[in-house]
């Protein structure tokens, strides 16, 4: 097979061709003049080749670049290919994307997005975290039913309020409680149990009640 002729200053032709080679980046094509070319894609050609494609290619002597992708010789996975960064603006319109088997994002080391609003509606959805840092001015949450599981949990508040229809919480091992000052109002009924009670007070003991029993 003949190899491509030099031809300085000649104007660039356009062919159709199938590549039939790949080496590296490069991709190995015929001419209808049985010239074996190894072209690049050019940067405006996002959808990268693949052996057995029908491209368009621009040649130039023994130059060229393959422009686009006219044909697929066999169902496959699309690749766009980008060298280096790529930015996308959209300065007078929206992005939307529309699939059907799922969307699936690999950032590497970082996944930034800034939003003024982010709306999300979701089925089902599951998120893995090594580390978590939530910052902000206000959050609410809404639940029908909700679990929490942790192998330890710290909270820390200026004012906490709580509201509850009705509350049940068992401690196995011990539990303390330090306040300043501890104020209970039991509407009805108010019992406490225990193989051992002690109450210590360093000024005064108050107990008040029409009846008081003891025993």
């Amino acid at each position: 097979m003949n190899e491509a002729l030099q031809v300085p200053g000649s104007e660039a032709l356009l062919r159709h061709v199938r590549i039939n080679a790949v080496d590296g980046e490069r991709f190995g094509v015929v001419s209808a003049e049985g010239y074996r070319y190894w072209l690049r894609p050019a940067l405006g050609c996002l959808l990268q080749p693949a052996v057995g494609d029908t491209v368009l290619v621009s040649l130039a002597g023994e130059e060229g670049y393959i422009l686009s992708v006219l044909e697929r010789s066999q169902p496959q996975a699309a690749q766009v290919s980008v060298p280096g960064d790529l930015h996308l603006s959209l300065p007078g319109g929206s992005l939307s994307l529309d699939t059907r088997d799922g969307l699936t994002v690999d950032a590497g080391t970082i996944l930034a997005v800034q939003s003024r609003r982010t709306v999300a509606h979701l089925g089902d959805a599951q998120i893995a975290v090594n580390t978590l840092c939530v910052i902000g001015e206000k959050a609410e949450s809404h639940w029908a039913e909700r679990h929490d599981s942790a192998v330890y949990h710290s909270e820390q508040a200026v004012r906490h309020d709580a509201e509850y229809g009705d509350s049940r919480r068992a401690v196995e091992g011990h539990e303390s409680l330090s306040a300043k000052s501890l104020h209970q109002h039991v509407e009805k009924e108010w019992s406490l149990q225990g193989e051992t009670l002690d109450l210590f007070a360093e000024v005064t003991v108050a107990v008040r009640s029409d009846r008081i029993k003891l025993g």
